[in-house]
């Protein structure tokens, strides 16, 4: 079936905060993909055009309830949670919630408990929105009200996987059904790619984007790496890959986090980097070893 013959229903909640505030509308515009979303092709290089990597892709603008930006002028601690959540909601099966008072995440599993939602997706792109013994928490209640909910951190690590960045209990709920389908119809998370090399295998003549990076930027790595050597060069393969990774660019905290003791965008740096070197028949070179400090 193709994914936009099946109409799921996607509301957003997102906070104040002006960075949250790109970042939720990066995320969304990926999935609408007007003509406006992506200049970075003009904006890296002088008198480069776009060449239409993204045309294929489908528009969700439809699909989309509800955009609702919550947490403005409210006081440090929130005893009580619902008082500046929404007092209607519309029936959707899938909300993603980006960087909101810490309070408001707390109680969205009570919120949302009689909504008759699928699943909740808390994409985590700076340490501070979501400390790891909330985040847990969180969890938990999700679960026990037969709700999924899935903490990626960075959106783009995202998968239908069980790995160490998807730890049941920690990340995702034990019950994922429904975000797999979340990832299945809308085709974002970790990145999957492919590519069409030269005859003698020394350049990649085409690539295609499988499964994108929630913010859009897999298409614009793809689109940095097409007619270039892949062994020699100005720059080496992952070098490309980090500067066009940078330049898009990822949006993602540069502060250390305590779980991946390392920064979430050099984080979504080694995901599509292995991505590509994994579909290149290369040798992935992973960034450090998470440590989990809470289970």
């Amino acid at each position: 079936m193709n994914r936009q013959q099946k109409q799921y229903k996607l509301g957003v909640f997102y906070g104040p905060d002006p960075d949250t505030e790109m970042l939720a509308q990066k995320f969304v515009g990926n999935l609408i993909n007007d003509d406006e979303f992506c200049k970075a092709c003009e904006l890296l290089e002088k008198d480069v055009k776009c060449d239409k990597c993204r045309e294929h892709l489908g528009n969700f603008s439809s699909s989309i309830f509800f955009y609702d930006k919550i947490g403005e002028n409210v006081p440090d601690f929130i005893e009580d949670p619902e008082e500046y959540l929404p007092k209607s909601l519309p029936q959707v099966e899938f909300i993603i919630v980006v960087g909101i008072h810490q309070d408001l995440l707390s109680g969205l599993p009570e919120y949302l408990k009689d909504k008759n939602i699928k699943a909740v997706i808390v994409p985590v792109e700076n340490p501070k929105w979501v400390q790891p013994g909330l985040q847990v928490q969180v969890l938990e209640a999700f679960e026990s009200y037969g709700i999924q909910a899935a903490f990626p951190k960075p959106f783009c690590a995202l998968s239908k996987e069980l790995d160490e960045y998807n730890q049941e209990g920690f990340n995702i709920t034990r019950k994922r059904n429904y975000i797999i389908d979340f990832i299945d119809h809308y085709k974002i998370g970790v990145p999957i790619v492919s590519f069409l090399l030269s005859k003698d295998g020394k350049s990649i003549e085409d690539s295609c984007v499988l499964q994108c990076a929630p913010c859009g930027s897999s298409y614009f790595v793809l689109q940095q790496l097409k007619a270039k050597y892949l062994d020699n060069g100005e720059l080496s393969l992952n070098e490309r890959i980090s500067k066009a990774h940078h330049s898009y660019p990822c949006n993602a905290s540069m502060d250390q986090d305590m779980i991946l003791k390392d920064s979430i965008l050099h984080v979504g740096g080694y995901l599509i980097r292995n991505a590509v070197r994994r579909e290149l028949g290369l040798e992935e070179q992973e960034g450090q070893k998470l440590v989990y400090v809470v289970k």
